[in-house]
């Protein structure tokens, strides 16, 4: 069993064997609901395979989605810090999806008999304080346009079977981000995640796919070129810290 080997590779072997011991196996099919806005938040998921959207609904009843999550991926980790916490958002799974879960319980008792284990917490915590950050900087401080440029070049990421690409000079070669990346998400669902009208999402993939970079389908998006979407994203930071 090899659930999110990226978080637990700061754990020693025996801690990583007795955190994967404890932890539970669980598929969903697409459209069923992991969790729900407000569910008793007593356990934490590691993404293994398939994907997941995140949504919340606001003040006035509208369904706002704003994150889709796939392998290596993690959501409920409030669910480490407090018994009788709350989902904030709910969890449905895109796809056939399969989870790691650990229980609030479990990891409990995991940090009583191994302490080392509390570094796991650290690490979910810091990623979501990383991703909260990112998240609000993009809201304050970037254009409706480039939100839409960033949040398709992250889902590449999601749905690309590759790593993401270390960036590399204009103009060199990269066999790397040859091959497309198909989303199987349409223009209103990345307007959504983006924060943004659905417009001005049209109008942003109208241009990269009139450059080459992206070829609208229906009811999908495929990423011909991949490095050159990272790099338009990668600029619209530079401009923005520059």
């Amino acid at each position: 069993m090899t659930a999110a080997p990226g978080l637990l590779a700061d754990l020693g072997p025996e801690e990583r064997r007795a955190v994967l011991a404890r932890m539970h196996r669980r598929t969903f099919a697409a459209g069923e609901i992991v969790c729900h806005e407000g569910d008793l938040a007593d356990t934490v998921h590691f993404v293994v395979e398939g994907r997941v959207v995140a949504w919340r609904t606001s003040d006035s009843g509208d369904v706002h989605a704003y994150a889709v999550m796939g392998p290596g991926q993690t959501f409920g980790e409030l669910a480490m810090i407090r018994r009788d916490g709350r989902r904030t958002a709910t969890v449905e799974a895109i796809e056939h999806t399969v989870t790691m879960t650990l229980s609030y319980v479990e990891f409990e008792r995991l940090c009583g008999e191994h302490p080392e284990v509390n570094r796991l917490l650290l690490r979910l915590l810091a990623a979501r304080v990383t991703r909260l950050t990112e998240a609000l900087m993009e809201a304050l401080h970037q254009p409706a346009e480039q939100r839409v440029v960033r949040r398709l070049a992250g889902l590449c990421d999601v749905y690309s079977s590759r790593p993401p690409a270390t960036p590399r000079s204009p103009g060199s070669p990269s066999s790397h981000d040859a091959v497309p990346v198909l989303v199987p998400l349409n223009q209103t669902d990345l307007a959504e995640l983006a924060g943004v009208t659905r417009p001005t999402a049209n109008r942003v993939l109208r241009r990269l796919e009139a450059e080459g970079v992206v070829e609208l389908l229906r009811g999908r998006i495929s990423v011909r070129d991949v490095d050159a979407l990272r790099r338009t994203a990668g600029h619209a930071r530079g401009l923005r810290h520059g």
